[in-house]
């Protein structure tokens, strides 16, 4: 549908990590009005949780995770790009150009008027909920022995020397976890559910420290109670065997931030896989005038690049659509 008023439309971001701050930069260029909702204090999304070297970025040698969310940042304060902090959003429906969204701000209520919706919600690190259900979880998890967040243990690394550290879970962080706490002089136990599911080039940086018996790989090990015992935590398996750690690091992957979308029935019928977002090449949803971008619609390609690159492409599209 044409825009006869000649202003620019409108399009609402939910989500102001690197994908939602990447579409809107492109859309401010191409001639449209991008608005982020962000519901945090500030944009940068899990990157400015991950605060260690970026090593994939390209043109940005040495930079932590924090430090490219800040550069992003200050690029989208110099394009005037808006941004709603602390955003929650309250309402959306369709209308006969786009959407009426009405959005809470720390208890002042917001209503826009928009042609489209980019939805940039990123994922979540999966974390407690898993192992909730076995014995003596909760009691271990309370006592501060078990973390989730993929660095949680990188300022611990000083303490781990000599110690037994258990990391859980076969993917690229579960392997990166497990090298670093080697590194510190830990004694490791990789319990890997089914297979390991790293990239290869991760897995093969580690196998140095597997070939020293630095890194036990204990492939087919799934965990089905937790106990206190001596100081630290004894793991037992589905197999009958245990596995004692001074400290566990469960890496347990990601879900993607859909579950809000349940609660609006503009978004009824979106079609997603495993709860990731599904989209065209051009990151359009099955719903009109609503796209997807980042790692909310990605759950294989996962990362910064990827994430720039897909909110450029749904705004180049909806710039030529508008």
């Amino acid at each position: 549908m044409g825009n006869s008023s000649g202003k620019p439309y409108m399009i609402g971001i939910i989500g102001g990590g690197v994908a939602g701050m990447a579409c809107a930069l492109w859309l401010k260029q191409l001639g449209c009005t991008p608005i982020i909702l962000e519901q945090n204090t500030k944009p940068g999304g899990q990157l400015l949780q991950l605060n260690r070297i970026n090593r994939w970025v390209l043109g940005s040698p040495g930079q932590t995770s924090v430090q490219l969310a800040e550069t992003y940042a200050e690029h989208i304060r110099q394009v005037a790009v808006d941004i709603i902090f602390q955003a929650r959003l309250l309402a959306a429906a369709t209308t006969a150009t786009g959407f009426a969204v009405e959005v809470e701000q720390a208890g002042t209520r917001l209503y826009f008027s928009m042609r489209a919706l980019v939805i940039a919600t990123g994922t979540r690190v999966l974390g407690p909920e898993i192992f909730a259900d076995l014995p003596g979880f909760s009691s271990c998890y309370q006592a501060g022995g078990i973390s989730f967040f993929p660095t949680a243990h990188v300022g611990q690394l000083p303490e781990l020397a000599g110690k037994s550290v258990a990391v859980i879970g076969g993917g690229d962080n579960a392997y990166f976890t497990a090298k670093d706490a080697a590194l510190a002089g830990a004694q490791v136990h990789l319990l890997i559910r089914s297979r390991p599911k790293a990239r290869p080039v991760v897995h093969r940086e580690v196998l140095g420290l597997v070939a020293q018996g630095r890194i036990i790989e204990h492939v087919g090990a799934q965990a089905s109670a937790f106990r206190q015992h001596q100081g630290g935590i004894e793991i037992l398996l589905q197999d009958n065997g245990k596995v004692y750690a001074d400290r566990v690091f469960a890496r347990l992957g990601f879900a993607a931030n859909t579950e809000f979308l349940d609660s609006f029935a503009v978004f009824n019928g979106m079609a997603k896989e495993a709860g990731y977002i599904k989209t065209d090449a051009s990151k359009r949803t099955s719903i009109p005038w609503v796209y997807a971008i980042g790692d909310v619609a990605n759950a294989k390609h996962q990362s910064v690049v990827n994430a720039i690159a897909e909110g450029a492409i749904a705004a180049q599209d909806l710039s030529e659509r508008v």
